[in-house]
């Protein structure tokens, strides 16, 4: 599942910064902060997408018995 959004006029170029979410109680709770400004840095122009991706899918087993989930946020300049 993906959610992708766009601030500005969208990516404009090449740049891809990549970070992970956890989240605590199947995603009631916040483990880390994932700052999406800081990752686009100075651009006005970016997309945001947060899925859970084939890597979360692996965590899964591992970390469903603490109840923890995550997903991938992914931002494109």
């Amino acid at each position: 599942m993906t959610h992708q959004h766009n601030v500005g006029l969208g990516p404009t170029g090449a740049l891809v910064t990549t970070a992970r979410q956890y989240y605590l109680l199947f995603g009631f709770m916040q483990l880390n902060e994932v700052n999406v400004q800081r990752m686009a840095s100075d651009f006005t122009s970016y997309a945001i997408e947060s899925e859970f991706s084939f890597v979360d899918m692996l965590f899964t087993p591992l970390f469903l018995p603490f109840t923890v989930t995550s997903r991938t946020v992914t931002v494109r300049t």
